[in-house]
């Protein structure tokens, strides 16, 4: 199915406490792989996936004061072309679930600049504020109020594209693009204050929702897509524009 979707995404310095010009140091418990090592790709996999998990309480020398959850002040995923009529407002979110991550793979091409990954994360929930006035499935939908959005067992594959540039002596990389895709087993809704509180409507479309959420989630996963690919390089950019690349493998010149 083709589909068409606009994504505006907000992440302030609500959880990232980021100062672009400061240099960084890894944790010390974070581990380093040598870019000699003849298993450098199962080296950066552990390692990766070990790092996600320390995040969990944030990061005082990455600058991160909270990780899990993350805050995002602003997110809207835009109508599809299919079955999903209405746009997505969602504010003051905390997103759960990401340092619940399993890496399976992870590679680095360092002449291209490109990193590859594939993760499965058991568990991302988007729990906050709604808004949204349309239609699904023909059926008006309209509310305002607190929601759930919560993605299980999502397999992604992460491509991500850099750029070098030189800071006093030393080499880091700036994260230009970071596309991700999302292959969810399910994907659960729950809109409250839909019709203005009127209980029985609401439980009648949120069980609609949750009944056909594949062809729903279908439509609008390129915005899903998106969002989720702007939180990930603004995350991966305030550590590689910080921690200069020789402090992040080992053996670089």
């Amino acid at each position: 199915m083709g589909f068409c979707v606009k994504v505006v995404f907000f992440l302030t310095v609500a959880t990232i406490d980021y100062f672009p010009t400061q240099a960084a140091k890894l944790p010390s418990t974070f581990g380093r792989c040598s870019i000699t090592d003849s298993e450098f790709d199962e080296c950066l996999r552990k390692n990766a996936e070990d790092a996600i998990k320390q995040l969990k309480n944030g990061s005082p020398e990455l600058g991160f004061s909270s990780f899990d959850p993350l805050d995002i002040p602003k997110l809207v995923i835009g109508e599809g072309t299919g079955p999903v009529h209405v746009a997505q407002n969602f504010r003051d979110i905390k997103l759960y679930g990401l340092t619940g991550s399993i890496v399976h793979s992870a590679s680095v091409d360092f002449e291209k600049k490109q990193f590859h990954a594939k993760s499965t994360t058991p568990e991302l929930r988007l729990q906050g504020m709604y808004s949204m006035k349309g239609r699904v499935l023909l059926l008006p939908i309209v509310g305002d109020g607190p929601c759930n959005v919560t993605l299980v067992n999502t397999k992604i594959n992460h491509t991500i594209s850099a750029q070098s540039f030189d800071k006093k002596g030393k080499t880091y990389w700036k994260i230009t693009d970071y596309t991700v895709t999302l292959r969810p087993d399910k994907v659960t809704f729950k809109f409250d204050n839909l019709f203005n509180g009127d209980q029985r409507l609401g439980d009648e479309i949120n069980k609609v929702l949750n009944d056909n959420w594949s062809e729903l989630f279908t439509d609008v996963r390129g915005g899903y897509e998106e969002s989720f690919g702007l939180i990930f390089q603004g995350l991966a950019d305030r550590v590689f524009s910080r921690v200069a690349l020789k402090d992040i493998f080992l053996d670089m010149n």
